[in-house]
């Protein structure tokens, strides 16, 4: 039986092939041209047949010759032909070991090239957001609607110490209980179907900063949660470093400031012997603290200075510093003075009450100078006061609490007003928590020219004036006790600087009661040197001279002069005062 009965038989039959056929002779004229070859060249099949291939596909020519002269085949040659991309396998066709023809048979890839093409760029794409993500500092979990791990990139394999490939697939409920996380924000993004943000603790003792955002179809349902992780424990280490560094950075600041303030007001003050440098010292430190502060002295030694310098080296310096005169108020408005009252409180009260004085310098000093003239019955409200920090308004049943700080001052003898029973003894040592005592002016010469040039230069800043004193008008004030001590110089000097005339204050312009008379002038002189600083540097020299002698030690001798040990030890350095000298004066 035959396959084919005639060569339209064989005709149909390659025109059924979907690949293209074409067939050429050993001169190049086309034989055979299916339908399929046809139609990729939009031509009648017929009308191709007979022609040179050349005339068909002239890029075609040079290769078909090739495999006829040759006898070698080409397959898989790639061809452009109008919009079709077509693949060709051309063979010889042998007849008596003769090439006399060419077969190609080909096909239109053109599809398959647009699908390979679409392919490359989805694995392109893939590798590039693949790289992407793994290049991410932040770690990412990519989980499905069911909660299951469907991807992990490299820094979360780092952050949470874990391999991918042990948690892909996996779903986030075994990842808890297996202790990687201590919670899921994806299971959260999936209940509540928004996006979380979470803190997570994991296994390895690192802090996370979690937010989970759901991916939704075009039918609005959650087919992805994406999960962008960040490891805050060394952002939370540095951020108490930095937290650590700027309350350090502030508290040296306010240290800074409070030296600033500190050396100012130190600046501005008027002394120079070492009993008033340990006194300042002391204040100073004493400011630093809210401790109650008990300042003594004889009248007009600076007791109200202290305490304001006290108050501005204090932390509550920018409050309020109240100023009480306990011996100037009568003691039927002291009571009420410091402590206020309510309205009504008694005849004579105002309608709306009134604040004492404990309320106006709340968060700041009250400065009770004077303390020792409280009568009893106010010192006991002024020792609840330091016990409780509360006071009670006179007519009112409930306490108030008032933060102030108390500097009280007084030029009487507490302990012994505490023997007599007009201070309380717990009062007394209540107040006495940290004592300053300032001693006079006669025990503290060296501050004598100080104070002189400070209340001259300002006087003659407040009067227009240029007055200064002679060096003999210096030794004589130097010279004198001042029982009155820095307020009676002040007072001294103003009344010099008003009443002399001319520029030059000499001695002559002093009050009487200061200057040497004449007996005294001639014991120290014996008539024979009238130059009053040398008069007043032998009185003193001899006078030291004695007492050494007489008392035979520096501490007895300070005692009897009335003058500070370190205070005689240096002018008897000054005056050269040796023991040797001392044995040859006549006591």
């Amino acid at each position: 039986m035959k396959l084919f009965d005639s060569p339209n038989d064989f005709r149909e039959m390659l025109d059924a092939v979907h690949n293209g056929v074409a067939i050429i002779d050993k001169e190049g004229i086309v034989v055979v041209y299916n339908r399929t070859a046809g139609s990729m060249l939009s031509r009648d099949p017929k009308s191709l047949l007979g022609q040179h291939i050349k005339q068909v596909s002239p890029d075609a020519w040079e290769d078909l010759k090739r495999i006829i002269q040759t006898g070698e085949p080409q397959i898989g040659k790639k061809i452009n032909i109008d919009k079709f991309i077509i693949i060709a396998n051309r063979t010889p066709i042998v007849h008596g070991q003769k090439v006399v023809g060419v077969m190609s048979v080909f096909q239109d890839i053109s599809d398959y090239e647009r699908i390979a093409g679409q392919l490359e760029s989805y694995k392109r794409v893939n590798e590039e957001l693949h790289a992407i993500i793994n290049s991410s500092f932040d770690g990412l979990w990519i989980c499905d609607s069911e909660g299951k791990v469907v991807n992990v990139n490299n820094a979360s394999e780092k952050i949470n110490n874990i391999q991918a490939e042990d948690v892909i697939g996996k779903s986030m409920d075994s990842l808890i209980q297996q202790g990687v996380v201590d919670r899921s924000v994806t299971l959260e993004v999936l209940k509540k179907r928004t996006g979380v943000t979470m803190i997570q603790n994991l296994k390895n003792g690192r802090q996370i900063l979690v937010t989970g955002n759901p991916v939704r179809d075009e039918q609005g349902e959650i087919y992805l949660v994406v999960v962008n992780e960040r490891d805050i424990t060394n952002l939370n280490r540095l951020r108490n470093e930095l937290d650590e560094s700027r309350a350090l950075a502030s508290s040296y600041r306010s240290e800074l400031s409070l030296k600033a303030e500190q050396e100012k007001l130190l600046s501005g003050t008027v002394f120079r012997s070492d009993e008033m440098a340990r006194v300042s010292d002391r204040a100073l430190r004493v400011a630093q603290v809210d401790s109650t502060v008990l300042i003594e002295g004889e009248s007009g030694v600076g007791k109200g200075f202290m305490a304001g310098f006290i108050h501005n080296l204090s932390p509550r310096r920018k409050g309020p510093f109240v100023r009480v005169d306990c011996g100037a108020i009568p003691e039927s408005l002291i009571e009420s003075e410091l402590f206020g009252y309510e309205k009504g409180a008694f005849t004579g009260a105002l309608r709306e009450g009134k604040s004492g004085q404990f309320e106006l310098a709340d968060g700041g000093t009250l400065f009770l100078d004077e303390i020792g003239d409280l009568p009893l019955n106010v010192q006991v409200k002024l020792l609840r006061f330091l016990e409780e920090n509360e006071i009670v308004r006179i007519g009112s049943r409930w306490p108030k609490s008032i933060n102030t700080r108390v500097v009280a001052a007084t030029n009487r003898d507490l302990e012994k007003m505490v023997l007599q029973g007009s201070f309380r003894k717990d009062l007394f040592f209540r107040l006495n928590v940290v004592p300053i005592s300032i001693p006079p002016l006669k025990d503290r010469i060296d501050d004598v020219p100080v104070f002189i040039y400070h209340f001259l230069s300002r006087l003659n800043e407040k009067y227009k004036m240029n007055k200064f004193l002679s060096r003999a008008a210096m030794d004589c004030l130097c010279s004198y006790s001042f029982p009155g001590n820095i307020r009676e110089l002040s007072n001294l000097i103003e009344q010099l600087v008003v009443l002399t005339q001319g520029n030059r204050i000499d001695i002559d312009d002093l009050p009487a009661h200061l200057r040497v008379n004449d007996s005294a002038l001639a014991e120290i002189s014996g008539g024979k040197d009238w130059n009053l600083s040398k008069a007043v540097q032998g009185l003193e020299k001899s006078l030291i001279a004695k007492a050494l002698k007489k008392c035979g030690s520096q501490r007895k001798a300070a005692k009897l002069l009335g003058v500070n040990q370190s205070t005689l030890a240096r002018k008897a350095s000054r005056y050269s005062i040796k023991r040797d000298a001392i044995l040859h004066i006549d006591a």
